[in-house]
């Protein structure tokens, strides 16, 4: 299956997965936090575990969106025949005889004298059908950033439009350079951690943190003020 172009991150899944466990985050610890009926230890101890899930939702968010990137990045990247292009069941032999040929090809590509005559070779490779050739005037043009001639070729030969200026702001944004890098910062950085989530250690091995008058929170529990 061919991996999606991503979207705006208001429109991305993981994006407001992370939002929304925000949002849930907030409105639960708050509920908790203001039901009388609930002792301080108990409080702790739920808001707690709370912001341990909140955490790992958005983690997981985090996660999926850089994975579906680098999936799409990968994806654009094979549009464009670069490298020699070996197969990895090509046997050894069949190995060198390729790898000859794409260095020979890659020679000449180096050798032309400028931007112009390397593009005749790359016609002249999709004219005759070689391949070590087309590989070599394309992988000299990525690197060398003449990307007219990546351009020209692939407006004849890809059909996902602007595909260089797509992967170049996946490389930006996966590498945390790109606008929508604030996003990311915004929607995957957890909330603050709160108190409760610090006390609940401490309060759950204290004899002080539960004296012995308690109240019933639900049946077969009971939960202490301190």
């Amino acid at each position: 299956m061919t991996p999606e172009s991503m979207p705006h991150p208001n429109d991305d899944p993981d994006h407001l997965a992370a939002r929304a466990s925000k949002a849930a985050f907030t409105a639960e610890a708050e509920r908790i936090r203001g039901n009388e009926n609930y002792s301080d230890r108990y409080k702790a101890r739920q808001v707690a575990a709370l912001y341990e899930r909140h955490t790992a939702e958005v983690a997981r968010a985090q996660e999926s969106v850089v994975e579906r990137r680098q999936g799409r990045l990968a994806y654009l990247e094979g549009l464009v025949p670069v490298g020699p292009g070996i197969p990895d069941d090509t046997s050894p032999a069949d190995r060198a005889v390729l790898m000859t040929a794409f260095r020979v090809a890659m020679t000449a590509v180096q050798e032309a004298p400028n931007r112009q005559a390397r593009a005749t070779l790359l016609d002249e490779a999709e004219k005759y059908g070689d391949e070590a050739m087309r590989r070599a005037v394309l992988t000299f043009a990525l690197e060398n950033g003449e990307l007219p001639t990546v351009k020209a070729w692939s407006a004849q030969h890809v059909e996902v439009a602007d595909h260089l200026d797509e992967a170049a702001k996946l490389r930006k944004t996966l590498a945390g350079q790109h606008f929508d890098s604030l996003w990311d910062r915004q929607d995957f950085n957890p909330l603050p951690k709160p108190q409760e989530a610090d006390d609940w250690p401490r309060m759950k091995d204290s004899p002080e943190g539960a004296p012995p008058v308690g109240q019933t929170v639900r049946p077969g529990v009971v939960e202490y003020r301190r």
